[in-house]
């Protein structure tokens, strides 16, 4: 996995704050700081394989919930649908 460099330029009229917010979203979204949390300590191998099971059984569990309920928008089902395939 590639990892980009986050680069947040300021705009003339954005304060400090916003700026830090921008590049906490921004880092975030990079997954940065979940790789440095996830390499402080070592994890097992199966313990790796069995927290994807987990995730994966948990998000099929929760795509067959929404595909039964009304008023779920596609869209939702689809963002679900691709973490699986993923």
């Amino acid at each position: 996995m590639i990892n980009l460099p986050v680069i947040i330029k300021a705009k003339k009229n954005q304060s400090t704050g916003d700026v830090i917010r921008q590049f906490k979203k921004a880092s975030a979204s990079a997954g940065t700081v979940q790789i440095a949390k996830d390499r402080r300590y070592f994890t097992k191998p199966s313990r790796i394989k069995a927290d994807r099971t987990a995730e994966r059984s948990r998000l099929k569990k929760r795509s067959r919930s929404l595909k039964n309920r009304k008023n779920v928008s596609p869209s939702a089902i689809a963002r679900i649908q691709q973490r699986l395939g993923s």
